[in-house]
């Protein structure tokens, strides 16, 4: 399955949440993590972070059978900060490689 991950911690517990997500998904941006992962491990990651977690923590999981029925897009704001957000599809998600 397909998974999207992002957290919400106190600042000087955010590399404990990095490193432990680093090693099942792909660190994307900042506090958010992507990839493709197995039932099993989704389990075990999940238990990881339940250890972690005190209450005032914040996890948002995003979950799809596969990467490529999801949809990512990007909302950009102009240099000048006037007008409308442009939107930007991104289908890295898609491929299992990618070009350089």
């Amino acid at each position: 399955m397909f998974m999207l991950m992002t957290y919400d911690v106190e600042a000087k517990r955010t590399n404990r949440f990095r490193k432990l997500l680093r090693r099942y998904l792909n660190h994307e941006q900042y506090s958010v993590f992507t990839g493709d992962i197995t039932e099993a491990n989704a389990i075990r990651l999940r238990r990881e972070l339940s250890e972690l977690m005190i209450p005032e923590d914040r996890l948002t999981e995003i979950t799809a059978a596969n990467r490529r029925n999801v949809e990512v897009t990007h909302l950009v704001k102009s240099e000048s900060g006037k007008g409308e957000v442009a939107r930007s599809e991104d289908t890295r998600h898609k491929t299992d490689f990618g070009v350089l």
